[in-house]
């Protein structure tokens, strides 16, 4: 048989099994997917605590244009992780091998000068006319120098994509220990066996059959609430030749520790400058601002992730003479210059993914950020020292209410930081609006914005004016209206917030239909949206609770009199609170809008209830006022 015969064959049975003889609850996995992973195999041999080699076979089936991205190879590397070997076949609906992927024609990305780091990409962007193919990738990647973690089992990548089968085989050498958890696997056909090789190895290997596709839902789950994992870890282990110990949190904190010896040295020179930058600071919190806004002002934000530098700070040192440093440095220079000045501080590692920590299984890819806390007698600050436009003792959304790993002498341990009230996320507009006949508008806003509402709206400040003005019309529910003028102030304290003065105009603020003008009641809520799915499996969650309150005042234009206003409300449920009220008052009519929405996970038989709220909530923004031309 010839080479071409085979893979013509080969193509052929790929494409057959997958349409064909696939049985009925397979043909329900496809037709529900974009993607369908037909075969996903991962092995991974342990040769020792610092070596092994990971081979991976993966073969896909994208069914639409929406699947494309399932299509693509990626493999990241560094100076632990090397590709060894890589193939590639692309073949058609009709079964037919289009082509051989070599591993030549890979792309190799280095990233952006922003970083100093060696990792690196390899990428392969797999595209095709025609729906469905199939793509099969065969690699190895060989790791060298030191184990900290062992590849995830992930055997769904993205939503809307079904799994026919996916293993994964991890072996391990006599004496060697590797420990997993499994995740979001319950009612799924995910099977975990731990057995004992012939010369004392330990493997473990879990399967995974017949999953069908998980739909992404508004107001849904996150990525990693709803997708079935497998996590391994090694109890111990060596990493650039560093041993430690990540049986628990506490042990896998004093390794991380250690990593921090003789990191924060200072010269004497910098030293005397920064008890003289502090000289008139009467309380502890005042140099710790001192010293944020120093760092503020005098370093940037640049990755390294050179060698074991993806773990460890570079020294305080080098981030002081060159200016810059990632957040592992950032926070360890920070907490060298409040040592210093005799505040104690500790190194802490976050994920701004994951909220929460999984308390009895530590493993190092459970993170992905470090920052800084300062225990103050009166006060507890985290200081996130990558990003000086956060104001100092603000806990930002990424990391409020999020599960922290505090590294100290005795080791790790976990610490939930505090996440703020849902009504201290306030939005206050307070507008006046002057109609002429021809429902031409002048309109006068404040809008001020406070803690996660105020952080939503910062970036603008870095805008240039007439990218702010853009910004600012984007959010007016009008087609036609022009920002004339604006003012921004910002107030950059512990519960900050922002305040936009602005005036607007617009030609049609509204419909004018013979002797009525039709008058929106609230421009300013556009972004308040009611989802039009009406079915749900996941549960509902609000991740973001709030507090907006609207006062619009509307002058009447001169000749018209009011036929038709917006009937108040006044609603309560469980996900928030609703307010509405319109009164008239001569020529003017004054418009009230109070929403709160709380924070929560809801069952998804609530579904209903939630979309009802919401649509309520929406006819009152979207309300109309009628205004009819009084007779001449």
């Amino acid at each position: 048989m010839t080479h071409y015969s085979r893979t013509k064959l080969y193509g052929l049975l790929c494409t057959w099994l997958c349409f064909c003889l696939l049985p009925v609850r397979a043909q329900d996995i496809a037709s529900n997917s974009n993607s369908l992973i037909v075969d996903a195999r991962t092995e991974v041999i342990c040769k020792s605590m610092t070596q092994s080699v990971e081979r991976e076979t993966r073969t896909v089936t994208i069914l639409n244009k929406k699947g494309l991205d399932a299509a693509h190879f990626f493999c990241s590397c560094d100076m632990f992780r090397s590709l060894q070997k890589f193939s590639g076949e692309l073949i058609n609906a009709s079964g037919e091998s289009v082509r051989k992927i070599k591993k030549s024609e890979l792309v190799k990305s280095e990233y952006s000068s922003s970083l100093t780091t060696d990792d690196y990409l390899y990428y392969y962007e797999c595209n095709y006319p025609s729906f469905p193919f199939t793509v099969k990738y065969v690699w190895e990647v060989k790791c060298n120098n030191g184990l900290i973690g062992y590849s995830t089992f992930m055997p769904q990548m993205d939503f809307s994509q079904g799994v026919e089968k996916a293993s994964y085989r991890i072996e391990l050498p006599a004496g060697q220990q590797c420990r997993y958890r499994t995740l979001n696997t319950d009612g799924k056909n995910i099977q975990v066996k731990e057995s004992t090789g012939p010369e004392g190895q330990q493997i473990l290997e879990v399967s995974a059959a017949q999953l069908p596709p998980i739909v992404s839902e508004p107001f849904g789950p996150s990525f990693a609430e709803l997708f079935p994992r497998v996590y391994f870890a090694p109890s111990a282990f060596s990493f650039d030749k560093k041993q430690g110990d990540m049986s628990t949190w506490q042990k896998y904190g004093e390794w991380q520790y250690s990593l921090l010896k003789d990191r924060d040295l200072l010269t004497e020179p910098f030293k005397s400058k920064l008890h003289e930058l502090t000289a008139n600071c009467t309380t502890d919190r005042e140099k710790v601002k001192a010293v944020y806004d120093y760092l503020a002002k005098t370093t940037r934000y640049v990755s390294i992730q050179l060698g074991i530098g993806g773990l460890q700070p570079i020294t305080a040192t080098d981030v002081c003479r060159t200016g810059f440093g990632d957040c592992k440095g950032l926070s360890n220079y920070a907490r060298a210059m409040l040592n210093e000045l005799g505040i104690p501080s500790t190194y802490t590692v976050i994920s701004t993914t994951n909220e929460r920590l999984l308390p009895d299984f530590s493993s190092a890819n459970q993170m992905n950020h470090v920052i800084l806390q300062v225990p103050l007698p009166q006060d507890t600050l985290w200081l996130e020292c990558t990003n000086p436009q956060l104001p100092f003792g603000y806990v930002h959304q990424d990391i409020a209410g999020h599960d922290a790993l505090l590294i100290q002498p005795t080791g790790g341990s976990i610490y939930r930081l505090p996440a703020y009230p849902d009504s201290l996320n306030t939005q206050q507009i307070t507008a006046r609006i002057s109609l002429s006949p021809t429902a031409e508008a002048k309109i006068e806003v404040q809008e001020v914005s406070r803690l996660f509402q105020y952080e939503n709206e910062a970036g603008i400040v870095y805008l240039e004016p007439n990218k702010q003005k853009d910004r600012i019309r984007s959010d007016i529910n009008l087609s036609q209206a022009d920002i004339l003028r604006l003012h921004i102030s910002e107030c950059k304290e512990a519960n900050p917030s922002i305040t936009f003065d602005y005036t607007a105009s617009s030609n049609q603020y509204g419909n004018k239909t013979g002797n009525r003008l039709f008058i929106p009641a609230n421009v300013f809520r556009k972004g308040f949206s009611v989802p039009h799915i009406t079915k749900r499996t996941h549960p509902i969650h609000v991740n973001f609770g709030y507090s907006d309150a609207d006062s619009i005042r509307i002058q009447l234009p001169e000749g018209y009199t009011i036929e038709g206003l917006p009937r108040p409300a006044d609603l309560k449920s469980k996900f928030g609170n609703f307010h509405s009220s319109v009164r008239v008052n001569e020529n003017e009519i004054w418009i009230v809008h109070n929403l709160f929405m709380r924070k929560g996970i809801y069952a998804p038989e609530e579904y209903a209830a939630f979309l009802d709220f919401r649509k309520q909530v929406a006819e009152q923004y979207n309300g109309k006022i009628i205004l009819k031309k009084k007779p001449n």
